[in-house]
């Protein structure tokens, strides 16, 4: 078994999932690490409702600055930007489990004077504020264990791009929401690459494996990023959901509204959807 390192240099949100959904679905029986950094984007959990967890009225939202995504994993909504880190684990599932994952992130961080813990939601925190979240996934025989990292983040940005919708009732899996900070608010000289070199020496250290660095060109898969991309899987997974407007209701089922209940709505087709513009009507 060895353990492979790659480090991304596409900032592209969907390019970066993809690269974790190829390793998940096509690498061997061996350990991959895997960092990223994405420019402005929002990731939202596989069951989760982008219309009830984003700021759709926030400016760079309405005008396509920041990137909607959803990855293959549950859990809840993130924002990434070029000060967060994102780390990823693919491993054959019975050889390394969350658990273990969480060790090796915390004593990275207490090696740098980082007084960490994590909790219930298995959030990494410092003194009740988060700095990381976690997510993870099965296929198989393959386990993905990811995470987020606040370094130098825009936390104005990440406050005002997540959001509740009250006019959504879902039963779709909702985010907890949570004070933040970013590591470099408890220690002024963490940076990226230190965090990067302590979690491959931890890992190393706890696998007794040799790392190897590969590249990420050896799993590019078009059709994967294509899928990321599209709104069939970014809007059209979302589990259905009644949305409320003054005495209306739209009950949409995979993005689209499929049926209209009111005696007031005169003309549907012209209704304006304010944060729902990515929806689509399908008349019944």
């Amino acid at each position: 078994m060895k353990l492979y390192i790659i480090e991304s240099k596409n900032t592209n949100v969907y390019y970066n999932l993809a690269i974790e959904e190829y390793l998940i679905n096509n690498t061997n029986n061996n350990i991959f690490i895997f960092f990223w950094k994405s420019k402005n984007s929002v990731v939202i959990g596989k069951h989760q409702n982008p219309w009830k967890e984003i700021n759709f009225n926030f400016e760079l939202v309405k005008n396509g600055e920041i990137k909607i995504a959803r990855r293959i994993s549950g859990g809840g909504t993130v924002f990434h930007d070029f000060g967060n880190l994102n780390y990823s684990f693919v491993s054959p599932k019975n050889y390394l489990n969350s658990q273990e994952i969480f060790e090796i992130i915390i004593e990275t961080l207490k090696n740098m004077d980082i007084d960490v813990e994590k909790n219930y939601k298995n959030d990494l925190i410092y003194k009740d504020y988060k700095f990381s979240g976690s997510a993870f996934s099965i296929k198989k025989d393959k386990f993905l264990h990811h995470g987020t990292l606040l370094i130098d983040s825009n936390l104005e940005f990440l406050n005002k791009v997540l959001g509740k919708n009250e006019k959504i009732e879902t039963k779709a899996t909702e985010s907890k929401p949570s004070k933040v900070i970013n590591l470099k608010e408890i220690n002024y000289c963490i940076n990226e690459e230190m965090i990067k070199n302590n979690i491959i020496r931890e890992t190393s250290k706890y696998l007794r494996l040799t790392t190897i660095k590969v590249s990420t060109k050896y799993f590019r898969d078009e059709s994967l990023i294509e899928k990321h991309k599209s709104w069939e899987w970014v809007y059209g997974n979302t589990p259905k959901f009644i949305f409320k407007f003054e005495d209306n209701e739209f009950n949409v089922e995979n993005g689209y509204i499929t049926y209209i209940n009111s005696k007031k709505l005169k003309n549907p087709l012209k209704f304006d959807l304010m944060n729902f513009e990515n929806l689509n009507y399908q008349k019944v």
